[in-house]
């Protein structure tokens, strides 16, 4: 099929994504809740970390749950709904056998009959803090992300405006559902005010009929308490390289290869939730793997209820192949008396040819955005190309949908050009037809002639498909920065607000000219014929004698064929390979002569 380019210029915002909207960073959440006592309960004293209020849903008349103007509401149970147990597992807080508040979306989601919804579960009474100062506010929740659903928490000291927090915006669209407590500080609305109101608040403007709006949200074991006087939350950390170069702060990456390995900076966001300056508060990085780092940021004194964004001191730029762990935390001069939201984790990878942005771990997918739902999309990460090479080819993740199996996809390389201020276009993979065995993993997509980049240069690597009432889908994986996910959907350029990395990644090796003279001492050559159907030929010259063996894996990776002719003296050898049980499909071959490689491809017909 004929692919369209076009100059991506005047990018816009893609709106409802069908089932990928992604989200930004939440407030605060901790793993494990607080037991609370039964039922509503208020404190008289003002130690810090002492009750104010809790309530556990199990008297629902002290709970407002009147319908919106559609008819939609919140409501009381002490069991989750079958629908929404089915999409996002049952309530699994403290107390959910006394009663959990719940909002049932799965049943416009089943319907394809999406109504606007604007509903809260509301606190009728209000909660007198006027003798405490520094409030938090706690609760248990479980919650499925879907699309264009919101989810806030709202409190008053007038019963008339609002302070709101939307939650559960760093949480990526179908990915599994989270129970957890979350804490937040609303010192700025409730501290030192006799009449506190708070609701829980479901939007959704109207969602898609064609993939509904959301599943749901449950909430249990409200708690109002005193603030600790020393509470500091890491809310957010990232590993950047490129700082500076086309992003003022330089882009993540979840897999460099040697030569692209750049200075990766870190840093950490914080929050102070406790009842006291945080004095001395700095963020903290150690690194695990074959090679190791520590540091730590300058530090600051942190305003109550403040946020800052610390960097450590010193940058990493290691150079040895393999896995790297992350660990952040914050403290402070003063020690920590909740422990439970200090930590975050991360990582990446170094290998010899793979280099982009996703970390690995796909969460949720992308086919088709909705402003054209059947049309053709190619979409992928911009990347800073640290040092001159090539790509020969482009890994692309697919979902497991059986929908995939048939479908045409390809991928492209575009590079910004400062002159003209604009993307263009360097070149497109050939067209391949997702088989069975490979739906469900990373599928590798060859440039006819591998793409020349340059060190300094910004590039687009992207996943694309020829659209259709049903259209392949492509993995997504982490949060990244705005801005860095761009495609294009029958002509119109976009980018994707609150993005994920599309899992696509380009392959830096030259596929059609690698070096067959290796410390000159043997020269393998392209099997024949090729494509073939049953069988082909390699023919292979050695200049000295050598140990010589043949592997045959498939686009996984996976070995299919092993050949040992061991020992060889000197001269003109040749191998067959008998093909006829292989699937059709693109393999590569490599042989190992003394403790050299070379690697080739070789595609089979059917």
């Amino acid at each position: 099929m004929k692919k369209v380019y076009l100059v991506l210029s005047a990018f816009f915002v893609a709106g409802s994504v069908s089932a990928q909207v992604m989200k930004t960073k939440a407030p605060e959440k901790i793993a494990l809740p607080t037991v609370m006592p039964r039922g509503g309960y208020v404190a008289a004293d003002r130690a810090a970390g002492d009750n104010i209020y809790t309530d556990d849903f199990s008297t629902p008349a002290l709970w407002d749950v009147t319908a919106d103007a559609n008819g939609n509401a919140w409501q009381i149970v002490t069991t989750t709904p079958t629908n929404v147990s089915d999409y996002m597992g049952d309530m699994a807080s403290t107390t959910a056998a006394n009663g959990f508040a719940c909002y049932d979306g799965i049943s416009d989601l089943l319907a394809h009959t999406v109504t606007a919804s604007d509903c809260y579960v509301s606190l009728i009474a209000p909660v007198n803090c006027s003798t405490h100062p520094y409030v938090t506010m706690e609760f248990e929740q479980r919650y499925r992300a879907f699309n264009s659903d919101q989810t806030i928490v709202e409190v008053s000291n007038d019963g008339s405006t609002w302070t709101q927090w939307e939650i559960n915006t760093d949480l990526v669209t179908n990915s599994a559902a989270v129970q957890e407590t979350y804490r937040i500080n609303i010192s700025a609305v409730a501290g030192s005010q006799a009449t506190v109101y708070v609701r829980f608040h479901w939007l959704e403007s109207g969602g898609d009929p064609d993939y509904g709006s959301g599943y749901g949200w449950m909430v249990d074991d409200l708690k109002i308490f005193e603030s600790w006087d020393y509470d500091q939350a890491i809310t957010a950390s990232w590993a950047r390289s490129g700082v500076g170069v086309s992003y003022a702060g330089g882009l993540d990456y979840g897999n460099y290869t040697t030569a692209q390995v750049a200075a990766v900076e870190f840093s950490g966001m914080t929050e102070n939730l406790g009842a006291q300056i945080q004095a001395g508060a700095k963020l903290n990085v150690t690194v695990s793997g074959p090679e190791t780092y520590s540091g730590t940021s300058a530090t600051t004194d942190l305003p109550i209820g403040a946020s800052d964004s610390l960097f450590a001191t010193t940058d990493f730029s290691p150079t040895t192949l393999g896995s790297y762990d992350i660990t952040y935390w914050f403290d402070g001069t003063n020690a920590e008396q909740v422990t439970d939201n200090d930590t975050l984790y991360g990582w990446f990878d170094i290998t010899d040819h793979t280099f982009g942005r996703d970390n690995g771990v796909i969460t949720s997918s992308i086919g088709s955005v909705s402003s054209s739902l059947e049309g053709v999309l190619s979409i992928g990460n911009t990347m800073d190309v640290f040092a001159t090479g090539v790509i020969g080819a482009i890994d692309v993740r697919l979902t497991s949908d059986a929908t995939n199996v048939g479908q045409l996809i390809y991928g492209e390389c575009w590079k910004y050009d400062d002159g003209v201020g604009d993307w263009v276009f360097l070149d497109a993979t050939a067209d391949h037809t997702v088989t069975d065995a490979e739906n469900g993993d990373f599928v590798k997509l060859f440039f006819s002639s591998a793409v020349a980049v340059n060190a300094g240069d910004l590039i687009l690597i992207t996943a694309g498909h020829y659209g259709g009432a049903t259209r392949p889908r492509f993995g997504m994986a982490q949060p990244v920065e705005e801005q860095t996910v761009l495609g294009y959907s029958d002509g119109s350029g976009f980018y994707l607000s609150s993005p994920s990395a599309i899992m696509v990644r380009a392959d830096m090796r030259d596929f059609e000219s690698i070096d067959e003279e290796v410390a000159n001492n043997f020269t393998i050559g392209q099997n024949v014929p090729n494509p073939f159907n049953n069988n082909t030929v390699i023919e292979y010259t050695l200049t000295e004698s050598a140990n010589v063996s043949v592997k045959v894996v498939d686009m996984a990776g996976r070995e299919v064929m092993t050949m040992n002719p061991g020992n060889q003296a000197a001269g003109d050898h040749k191998i067959s390979i008998d093909g006829s049980t292989f699937n059709a499909g693109t393999y590569f071959y490599t042989f190992t002569v003394g403790n050299k490689q070379v690697t080739k491809r070789m595609v089979v017909t059917k």
